[in-house]
Protein backbone atom coordinates (compact mmCIF):
# COMPACT_ATOMS: atom_id res chain seq x y z
CA UNK A 1 0.00 0.00 0.00
CA UNK A 2 2.65 2.50 1.03
CA UNK A 3 4.76 1.90 -2.11
CA UNK A 4 1.71 2.31 -4.35
CA UNK A 5 0.95 5.69 -2.78
CA UNK A 6 4.54 6.87 -3.19
CA UNK A 7 4.56 5.70 -6.78
CA UNK A 8 1.34 7.59 -7.48
CA UNK A 9 2.80 10.77 -5.98
CA UNK A 10 6.01 10.37 -8.00
CA UNK A 11 4.07 9.89 -11.22
CA UNK A 12 1.91 12.92 -10.47
CA UNK A 13 4.94 15.13 -9.82
CA UNK A 14 6.73 13.85 -12.93
CA UNK A 15 3.61 14.38 -15.02
CA UNK A 16 3.11 17.90 -13.75
CA UNK A 17 6.73 18.79 -14.44
CA UNK A 18 6.77 17.30 -17.92
CA UNK A 19 3.55 19.08 -18.87
CA UNK A 20 4.93 22.52 -18.08
CA UNK A 21 8.22 21.90 -19.84
CA UNK A 22 6.60 20.24 -22.83
CA UNK A 23 4.28 23.19 -23.23
CA UNK A 24 7.36 25.40 -23.54
CA UNK A 25 8.93 22.85 -25.90
CA UNK A 26 6.21 23.63 -28.46
CA UNK A 27 6.89 27.36 -28.37
CA UNK A 28 8.96 28.78 -31.21
CA UNK A 29 10.71 32.04 -30.51
CA UNK A 30 10.22 34.81 -33.03
CA UNK A 31 13.66 35.89 -34.25
CA UNK A 32 15.95 34.01 -31.84
CA UNK A 33 19.42 35.52 -31.44
CA UNK A 34 21.17 32.22 -30.73
CA UNK A 35 20.38 28.62 -31.69
CA UNK A 36 22.21 25.91 -29.74
CA UNK A 37 22.36 22.27 -30.84
CA UNK A 38 22.64 20.20 -27.66
CA UNK A 39 23.80 16.60 -27.52
CA UNK A 40 21.92 14.36 -25.11
CA UNK A 41 18.59 16.18 -24.73
CA UNK A 42 16.13 13.39 -24.07
CA UNK A 43 13.46 14.34 -21.55
CA UNK A 44 11.68 17.23 -19.85
CA UNK A 45 14.11 17.08 -16.94
CA UNK A 46 16.98 17.58 -19.41
CA UNK A 47 15.15 20.60 -20.82
CA UNK A 48 14.65 22.02 -17.33
CA UNK A 49 18.35 21.59 -16.50
CA UNK A 50 19.44 23.40 -19.66
CA UNK A 51 16.88 26.16 -19.11
CA UNK A 52 17.95 26.67 -15.51
CA UNK A 53 21.65 27.06 -16.40
CA UNK A 54 21.18 29.27 -19.46
CA UNK A 55 18.74 31.63 -17.72
CA UNK A 56 21.49 32.41 -15.17
CA UNK A 57 23.47 34.14 -17.93
CA UNK A 58 23.01 37.89 -17.77
CA UNK A 59 21.43 39.19 -20.96
CA UNK A 60 19.32 36.17 -21.84
CA UNK A 61 15.71 37.28 -21.96
CA UNK A 62 13.90 34.14 -23.06
CA UNK A 63 14.59 30.66 -24.35
CA UNK A 64 12.78 27.68 -25.73
CA UNK A 65 13.96 24.06 -25.57
CA UNK A 66 13.01 21.71 -28.42
CA UNK A 67 13.57 18.12 -27.34
CA UNK A 68 12.82 16.41 -30.65
CA UNK A 69 15.24 18.64 -32.56
CA UNK A 70 17.80 18.73 -29.75
CA UNK A 71 17.99 22.51 -29.93
CA UNK A 72 17.57 25.55 -27.73
CA UNK A 73 16.53 28.92 -29.13
CA UNK A 74 17.66 31.96 -27.16
CA UNK A 75 16.53 35.57 -27.34
CA UNK A 76 18.74 38.24 -25.78
CA UNK A 77 17.64 41.43 -24.05
CA UNK A 78 17.96 44.53 -26.22
CA UNK A 79 21.60 45.58 -26.39
CA UNK A 80 22.83 42.51 -24.48
CA UNK A 81 25.84 40.48 -25.52
CA UNK A 82 26.67 36.90 -24.62
CA UNK A 83 29.86 35.06 -25.48
CA UNK A 84 30.01 31.65 -27.10
CA UNK A 85 32.13 30.49 -24.18
CA UNK A 86 29.46 31.46 -21.62
CA UNK A 87 26.78 29.59 -23.58
CA UNK A 88 28.95 26.50 -24.03
CA UNK A 89 29.93 26.61 -20.34
CA UNK A 90 26.31 26.78 -19.18
CA UNK A 91 25.36 23.84 -21.39
CA UNK A 92 28.35 21.88 -20.09
CA UNK A 93 27.49 22.76 -16.47
CA UNK A 94 24.04 21.30 -17.09
CA UNK A 95 25.71 18.03 -18.13
CA UNK A 96 25.34 18.30 -21.90
CA UNK A 97 27.44 19.07 -24.94
CA UNK A 98 26.90 22.16 -27.08
CA UNK A 99 27.42 20.63 -30.52
CA UNK A 100 26.98 24.02 -32.16
CA UNK A 101 26.23 27.57 -31.10
CA UNK A 102 24.92 29.70 -33.95
CA UNK A 103 24.59 33.45 -33.53
CA UNK A 104 21.71 34.21 -35.88
CA UNK A 105 22.09 37.95 -36.42
CA UNK A 106 25.24 40.01 -36.98
CA UNK A 107 24.94 41.93 -33.70
CA UNK A 108 24.83 38.71 -31.70
CA UNK A 109 27.73 37.23 -33.69
CA UNK A 110 29.90 40.29 -33.06
CA UNK A 111 29.29 39.85 -29.34
CA UNK A 112 31.05 36.49 -29.16
CA UNK A 113 34.22 38.07 -27.82
CA UNK A 114 32.35 39.93 -25.08
CA UNK A 115 32.09 38.20 -21.68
Amino acid sequence: MRITGLLAIALFVAGATSTSVLAQDDKLLADPDIVIEVGGLACPFCAYGIEKRLMKIEGIEELSVHLEEGTVEVRLEDGATVSRERVEGAVSDAGFEAKSVVFVNEDAEESQSDG
